[in-house]
This record gives C-alpha cells, structure tokens and sequence, in this order.
C-alpha cells in the first residue's frame, strides 16, 4: 500500500469510518476526510495549491531566473 493510501485509511479509522457505508457516515467525519485528502494532494503536488506561499514547492516556478 503506498504512503497516501495508508495515511488516509489511518485517518478514517480514527474518524471512525471502518465499516461504514458513506450514505451512514456522520457528515463531519465525511468533511474532515475529505479536507485531509485534499490537504495531502497539494502538499504533494497532484492538486494546485489555491494559496501559495513564497517559496511553497507546489507553487509554479517564475520564468524571471
């Protein structure tokens, strides 16, 4: 299992989601996973980040230097 995948299912199990249907999910736990997902998909690059910050990695490179 790669490293994203087992940190999202670390963070579901804390959220206690195993073995829940999503339609049977709290609508909490449900935003709180979906902010984590999304918060790790930026860090790594595989989302723009909507607020970058200087010298932040997922930011575009300036074509200046």
């Amino acid at each position: 299992m790669d490293d994203l995948a087992h940190l999202l299912s670390d963070q579901a199990r804390r959220l206690n989601l195993g073995g829940l249907s999503p339609a049977d999910a709290p609508p909490e736990a449900l935003a709180e996973l979906a902010r984590v997902t999304l918060r790790e998909l930026i860090a790594r690059g595989l989302l723009p980040d909507p607020d970058p910050a200087v010298g932040c990695w997922s930011a575009p490179r300036s074509g200046l230097h």
